[in-house]
């Protein structure tokens, strides 16, 4: 028996008006929880961890970091797929966790698991763990560039970066990761000169390994001392170019010279430089600084834009300012976001037109 909707509709109204009263309370809500943003996620939640060791081969990094953080990441609660990259001097392992994961608690099962793998070589960096890949599309990029009259070179801005404007953006909720570019790290630097070398009787690999050994921080246990206990640890660590050049490479066994004591400023110029720049940033043919900004998974585009331009804000007009920098967004995901959503509004706007006319 087919029903009249119409008639069943005027027979109990209030049954009507408490249903069209749901769904625009469902739609409200719905409207409030529902993240808004270009395109919906289409990944698997995922976790990557990466790990860099300047200067060593794909095969090195493979043995001796990549496979050793697969042995105990393995079998990790709720991972569903694990897949592992080794290249130049940086290894990456990706975790891809199951929908619904909660990545708080996985984040710290991955690092619990990291602190297992001891033993890493020396010139290895800390793993890095983030919640978004190399393939996710930043929601913003940002160029920097130096003030009429700012004559300091930009690679010199690295530091200052990193500590003030990465780590304020990166506390934005929503934010997943920053990307810095044209940034360059400092380093001490060790010209060793051929000839010296020679003349004093000595190698490189002598050099290089007298130099590891010196610039380590051991720790010596504790003292007890009545009912005070102290701890002892011996601070190696180079932070000045007056410490590497004083470190001494031989002691005794004079050369025909008669030379028994020599040093690394005997054989080597020391300082304080900044890495060579692999590439560079240009605005308007002058030097310039980039960074991007990745969201979280499912994070509000729109919520997540507005704070971090209050914070770009902040950051420009307080600490960019007192250094010589200017600041400018180049793209921001929510224009076209914002233009999708005014060309659903006038959709609708004209539908219910239409359909009201085609009534009439």
């Amino acid at each position: 028996m087919k029903t009249n909707l119409i008639g069943l509709s005027i027979e109990r109204p209030i049954a009507v008006v408490a249903a069209v009263i749901m769904i625009v309370l469902f739609g409200a809500v719905a409207l409030e929880r529902i993240p808004i943003q270009m395109a919906p996620d289409v990944r698997q939640p995922v976790i990557n961890v990466n790990t860099n060791w300047p200067g060593a081969a794909p095969a090195e990094v493979e043995r001796e970091i990549v496979n050793r953080q697969e042995e105990v990441l393995k079998g990790l609660e709720g991972v569903q797929k694990m897949t592992s990259q080794a290249q130049n001097g940086e290894g990456s392992v990706t975790l891809e966790f199951s929908p619904g994961q909660n990545m708080d608690r996985a984040l710290l099962l991955v690092a619990n698991r990291l602190d297992r793998v001891s033993g890493y070589p020396e010139e290895t960096d800390e793993p890095v763990l983030s919640t978004s890949g190399t393939e996710d599309n930043a929601i913003a990029w940002f160029v920097l560039a130096r003030e009429d009259g700012n004559t300091r070179d930009l690679v010199t801005y690295g530091e200052f970066l990193e500590d003030v404007v990465q780590e304020r953006i990166e506390r934005v909720d929503g934010v997943s990761a920053v990307n810095i570019f044209g940034d360059t790290e400092r380093e001490m630097r060790i010209e060793i000169d051929p000839s010296k070398l020679a003349q004093y009787g000595m190698t490189v690999s002598e050099v290089a390994s007298t130099l590891r050994a010196a610039n380590a921080s051991i720790t010596g246990g504790d003292v007890s001392e009545g009912k005070r206990r102290y701890i002892v640890r011996t601070e190696g660590d180079f932070t000045a170019p007056e410490q590497v050049r004083s470190i001494v490479l031989r002691t005794s066994g004079a050369d025909a010279g008669g030379v028994g004591r020599v040093t690394v400023g005997d054989i080597a110029d020391v300082s304080l430089q900044y890495k060579e720049l692999r590439a560079e940033i240009r605005q308007n043919a002058e030097p310039a600084m980039a960074f991007n900004v990745q969201r979280e998974q499912g994070a509000n585009v729109i919520e997540t834009m507005e704070q971090i331009r209050a914070t770009v804000a902040d950051l420009a007009d307080g600490p960019m300012r007192e250094v010589g920098l200017t600041i400018e967004q180049v793209y921001d995901e929510t224009v076209y976001v914002n233009s999708a959503i005014r060309l659903v509004q006038q959709n609708i706007v004209v539908g219910g037109v239409l359909a009201a006319i085609v009534l009439l």
